[in-house]
C-alpha cells in the first residue's frame, strides 16, 4: 500500500483539493511561466495517483515546472515524498487545547488549518492543584465530546484537531440559507443552523438580523426541530432591517450540538438580484440555495468570497446553475469560512415576453 505525499498536504493547505479549484490554480501558474503550459493539467485520475504516492519518480518535467510556481520555495522532488502520518490526538492532547481555549489563550486557526499543539514533553508533570478542579474536567468533557463527534460523523482526527482549538467559541457545523422567491418577486428565507457549543456555558439566545433592499415589513417564525422549542424574540426594528434573537429551550449545553431553523418573510427583489450571506461564528459548511419562480432564462451568474482582511476571490467553481419548469435554481457550498467573512451572489434572468 502506497502512502500519501506531501503534494496532497501542499494541496489542503491551501484548499486547493478540489479538482476544479486545482485547474484554475495550475492554469494560473502556467500562464506565468509559459501560455503553452495551459491546459496541460494531469487528470483528475492522475492527480489521485499523483497524492496518493502511486507515481514511481516525478511527473513530466512541465508538470513539474507549473507545480513548483503554484509552491513558491518548494521543489517537486519534495512534493512526491511522503507525508508525515499525524497521529490522532490524544486525550490529554485535546484537553489541553480545550482548556486554553475556555481560558481565552489558544489561537483561533487560519482557515481552520493551524496544528493542534501538543503537550511539550519535557514540561513534566503538572502541578497538582492544576490537574483536577471545575475548568479541567470541563475541558475534558468537551474533549470527550469532540471525540464523539468525530466518530459519530466520521470527521478526520485532524479536524477535530482544529475544532478544539476553537474552543470557546460557538461552531456551526452546518449553515443552511434556502431563499424562495416567487414570480412576483415576494420571497420567503429559510435559516437552519447545526451549532456545536465549545464554550463553558448553555447557549440559550443566538443573535440575528435580517436585512432586505425592498420590503414591507419582515415577519419571523421558527422552526421546532422536536428536542428544543425556538421562540423569536424582536430587538428592534430600523427601515429594512431587523434585529432579534432566536430564544432556545432547553439550551444547548456545552459539548452539545442543536438546531435552529427559522424562516424570514416580508422581502421583495424587484430589480437587483443578489445575495450576501455573511457568517458570523466559524462555520464548517455553507449551503446557499435561491429558487427563482417564474423566469424563463437565468442570464447570467457569479459568486465571490469575501476575505476577513479584505481580499476577494471568485466561488465560481462552488456555484451551480440550472433551468427548469419552475425556473432557475442556484446553489452555491463553501467551506470552513471564518468569521467576518461573506459570499455574494448575483444572478440576471429573463421573463417570458420581455
Amino acid at each position: 500500500m502506497t502512502d500519501p505525499v506531501v503534494l496532497r498536504d501542499l494541496l489542503r493547505e491551501k484548499h486547493w483539493q478540489k479538482y476544479q479549484t486545482f485547474l484554475r490554480e495550475y492554469d494560473k501558474a502556467a500562464a506565468s511561466i509559459d501560455s503553452s503550459l495551459v491546459g496541460t493539467a494531469p487528470s483528475r485520475a492522475q492527480l489521485h495517483r499523483w497524492q496518493c504516492g502511486e507515481l514511481k519518480g516525478l511527473p513530466h518535467p512541465q508538470h513539474c515546472e507549473v507545480l513548483e510556481a503554484m509552491f513558491p520555495g518548494r521543489k517537486a522532488a519534495e512534493m512526491f515524498v511522503p507525508a508525515q502520518r499525524s497521529a490522532a490526538p490524544s486525550d490529554a492532547d485535546l484537553a489541553a487545547a480545550v482548556g486554553d481555549g475556555l481560558e481565552g489563550v489558544a489561537p483561533v486557526p487560519s482557515a481552520w488549518s493551524t496544528p493542534l499543539r501538543p503537550v511539550p514533553e519535557s514540561s513534566g508533570p503538572l502541578p497538582a492543584n492544576t490537574l483536577r478542579g471545575p475548568a479541567h474536567d470541563q475541558a475534558e468533557s468537551l474533549a470527550r465530546a469532540l471525540q464523539l463527534l468525530g466518530k459519530r460523523r466520521r470527521i478526520p482526527d485532524e479536524e477535530i484537531a482544529e475544532l478544539a482549538l476553537l474552543a470557546g467559541h460557538l461552531v456551526d457545523l452546518e449553515m443552511e440559507c434556502t431563499i424562495d422567491i416567487e414570480p412576483d418577486g415576494w420571497s420567503s428565507v429559510t435559516y437552519r443552523f447545526e451549532l456545536l457549543n465549545l464554550t463553558n456555558a448553555p447557549i440559550k439566545r443566538l443573535l440575528r438580523e435580517q436585512w432586505f433592499e425592498n420590503t414591507e415589513g419582515v415577519r419571523i417564525e421558527p422552526h421546532p426541530d422536536g428536542e428544543r422549542r425556538v421562540s423569536i424574540q424582536r430587538l428592534h426594528d430600523i427601515g429594512n432591517m431587523t434585529k432579534f434573537a432566536c430564544v432556545l429551550s432547553p439550551p444547548i449545553e456545552p459539548g452539545g450540538i442543536g438546531a435552529v431553523s427559522y424562516t424570514s418573510r416580508g422581502g421583495r427583489f424587484v430589480h437587483d438580484h443578489y445575495w450576501q450571506q455573511s457568517t458570523p461564528r466559524n462555520t464548517r459548511h455553507l449551503t446557499l440555495t435561491i429558487r427563482h419562480r417564474g423566469v424563463n432564462m437565468l442570464v447570467g451568474c457569479t459568486a465571490v468570497e469575501d476575505q476577513p482582511d479584505g481580499a476577494q476571490v471568485s466561488a465560481i467553481d462552488d456555484l451551480f446553475c440550472v433551468e427548469d419548469d419552475d425556473g432557475a435554481l442556484i446553489t452555491l457550498t463553501r467551506d470552513y469560512l471564518q468569521p467576518g467573512q461573506s459570499v455574494t451572489i448575483r444572478w440576471e434572468v429573463a421573463r417570458g415576453g420581455s
